[in-house]
């Protein structure tokens, strides 16, 4: 599995450093939809 990973990441010239903050601002950007969604479900209650 990780074998994988690590033949894409070559592939795609992405180093470890600049894929965990590629995850760390996705995992943020998906937290602060969520938290918007939720808000937006709570006006129209």
């Amino acid at each position: 599995m990780s074998e994988g990973i690590a033949e894409l990441r070559q592939e795609l010239g992405i180093s470890a450093g600049t894929a965990i903050v590629v995850l760390g601002v996705l995992y943020f950007v998906i937290k602060w939809a969520v938290k918007n969604g939720m808000m937006e479900a709570y006006k129209k209650i």
